[in-house]
């Protein structure tokens, strides 16, 4: 394998760039969902909010409307495994907290009240505890879990190298995660959900990040150039061999991959439709049939039918 150059940098992580954007073996698991709604955030209104779109592009509602104290707004809302709820963070308090929320907007509420910065948060498979980016000692991002009812508030990794993005496993047994572990500029790790037995999975020359485990539990999707210049590409790896295919052009910006409940489709965020702005756009599992979905709204997740 050649030699990959270390370095220690924090992780420009994907997700704080949307904020800044918008202010302008692995075990199988159950049967697969039917697709639901699509919640993403936008700003419509003059304000970035969490919304939800059928998987046709209608019946856009708006689900928060909520101000913001440092204008950050909602951002990366992630369904419930039972498509009940949301959790996202926002910063109406000063600092980004998490909250979950029902789709149609009733029953909001904070989980987390540390003032940390919480982002990216995921729910596990069984909805009843939540991965996310939260503040480590020095300032770095460390992955985190809690209990959907906002207790048992764990730090999983080293404060020592920056972490984000975590994604539990199909099986809920792990936690795939971005990190600059060993120094590498960023690459995907998997440990246990006590944050124990880690392993690299990405060959770090990719510079991975951001994934999403498919709901068979036998792939993840991610994107490449964390932390370089040029345009990101979406990739997907099989987990039991660790092969990887690219799913996107290299010509075109696209990053944040989403699989569908059923597997068969893939949430994307790209500016190909309009350089210097992000779209979500859908495409089949193999990288087949992309087209615009969503205008102007990004940071997405794929809810299952009730």
């Amino acid at each position: 394998m050649n030699t990959v150059k270390k370095c220690r940098l924090v992780l420009s992580s994907l997700p704080v760039l949307l904020a800044v954007l918008f202010l302008n073996s692995v075990s199988v698991a159950a049967d697969p969902g039917k697709n639901g709604k699509i919640a993403f955030q936008a700003n419509y209104t003059g304000s970035v909010q969490i919304y939800t779109v059928k998987p046709d592009g209608t019946d856009l509602f708006q689900v928060t409307n909520l101000p913001a104290a440092n204008d950050v707004f909602a951002m990366w809302p992630d369904f419930s495994p039972d498509g009940k709820q949301i959790v996202f963070p926002h910063d109406m308090t000063g600092a980004l907290e998490l909250y979950v929320v029902n789709p149609d907007g009733t029953n909001l509420t904070q989980i987390t009240h540390d003032g940390r910065f919480h982002l990216a948060p995921h729910w596990s498979p069984d909805g009843t505890h939540i991965v996310f980016g939260t503040a480590g000692k020095y300032g770095l991002g460390v992955i985190g879990t809690i209990r959907a009812d906002g207790t048992d508030f764990r730090m999983l990794t080293t404060p020592v190298w920056e972490a984000l993005a975590g994604e539990y496993t199909a099986d809920g047994r792990h936690i795939i995660f971005t990190t600059q572990q060993d120094g590498y500029v960023s690459a995907l790790w998997i440990m246990n959900t006590d944050g124990k037995h880690l392993r690299r999975l990405s060959d770090p020359r990719l510079t991975a990040s951001i994934p999403d485990v498919s709901p068979d539990g036998e792939q993840v999707v991610f994107n490449d150039k964390q932390n370089f210049p040029g345009l990101s590409s979406i990739f997907k790896m099989n987990l039991q061999d660790n092969t990887v295919i690219r799913l996107t052009s290299p010509e075109r910006n696209a990053g944040l991959p989403v699989f569908s409940p059923d597997g068969k489709k893939l949430l994307f965020v790209s500016d190909q439709a309009s350089p210097g702005s992000l779209d979500t756009w859908v495409m089949d599992a193999d990288g087949s049939h992309q087209r615009l979905l969503i205008k102007g709204g990004a940071a997405e997740n794929w809810g299952v039918q009730p």
